[in-house]
């Protein structure tokens, strides 16, 4: 053997090595994630999919289910509104994919997350619930109550991404797919860097408004860099558009009472497009801006959240087939 086919050889037996090492320290470092950030509620069996709910407040009654947006899980609007809805039995869920829920094989899409969701409904005996939904989340939200409205009575959106063309997805969405490149990018890169940029990244979301203090932990945001949940939430955003595209003409067919809350310095979104553009199509949907503030406004404005579920709440009790017959006797 010539001494350069040697020396590429012991050269790629040591690139290896590297990259086998560099792995073993990824496998480590999600192992770490998930011991700081254990499962803390019950899981529920759905369809076979096991997703991981918090219920809190009343055990009856009519209830909240809150849907959190791209990059995050339950832990992020609990963070900001379990205060503000303390005495409302509210359903916290992690969406399919993203923190400890799982996500069923195949092609994913909001309709089939909807659906995966009215089941869960279904699963706990709701009734009609009232449904907050952040940013993406306020997409799924849209599609549940289009898909299914019987499970739905009131809408409550916040900074919510809800027209196509919101802009192009991040590169390493789409490369998390790539041969060779994607496992990298998923199973290595992302375990043991993206740590360190979770506080900027979050950051940006909040802005104008300051990021919380302790607000990474608190929120559990690193679950998002385990392998599954990276991929998940990269397979939604980089088809944002397309999603979007496929659902937005039916947006003035919904018929519950909406309140749309956004801040006009979001700088994640146009809020306007996303917001009070898309409220002006629909026949019973309120904008409400709130000054300065930012995509992330449920963090100090939770009393706007609060207000906004009591009002569509009052709306949908009038609308109701059965508020007649509850008036005063003649």
């Amino acid at each position: 053997m010539s001494p350069v086919l040697a020396f590429l050889g012991i050269a790629a037996i040591g690139l290896l090595g590297l990259i086998g090492f560099a792995l073993w320290r990824a496998r480590q470092a999600v192992a770490r994630i998930e011991a700081r950030f254990p499962p803390r509620a019950e899981f529920v069996a759905v369809e076979g999919n096991r997703l991981h709910v918090r219920q809190t407040g009343p055990a009856s009654g009519p209830a909240v289910l809150v849907l959190h947006g791209a990059a995050s899980n339950l832990e992020e609007p609990f963070l900001a509104l379990s205060n503000a809805l303390a005495d409302d039995r509210v359903i916290w869920l992690d969406r399919p994919g993203l923190g400890w829920s799982a996500r069923p094989a195949g092609d994913w899409d909001p309709e089939r997350e909807a659906r995966l969701i009215a089941r869960l409904l279904e699963t706990l005996e709701t009734g009609p619930v009232t449904v907050i939904g952040h940013s993406w989340g306020g997409a799924i939200t849209m599609r549940l109550a289009m898909d299914h409205p019987d499970h739905v009575d009131g809408i409550v959106l916040i900074a919510p991404a809800l027209s196509a063309w919101i802009g192009d997805a991040a590169w390493f969405n789409a490369a998390s797919f790539w041969p060779v490149l994607g496992p990298l990018i998923t199973r290595l890169v992302v375990p043991l860097s993206g740590e360190r940029q979770a506080s900027s990244g979050a950051a940006k979301a909040f802005h104008p408004e300051p990021l919380p203090d302790g607000y990474v932990e608190a929120s559990a945001l690193p679950l998002l860099l385990r392998p599954d949940n990276w991929k998940a939430n990269s397979r939604d955003m980089m088809q944002v558009n397309y999603h979007l595209e496929a659902q937005e003409d039916r947006y003035e067919d919904i018929t519950q009472p909406t309140i749309v809350l956004a801040g006009k310095a979001d700088t994640v979104l146009w809020s306007h497009r996303h917001g009070g553009m898309v409220a002006e199509r629909m026949p019973r949907a309120t904008m409400r801006w709130i000054s300065g503030a930012g995509h992330n406004l449920h963090h100090h404005h939770p009393a706007a959240v609060h207000d906004a579920v009591t009002e569509v709440r009052r709306l949908a009790a009038q609308a109701s087939p059965n508020a007649a017959m509850t008036g005063p006797a003649a």
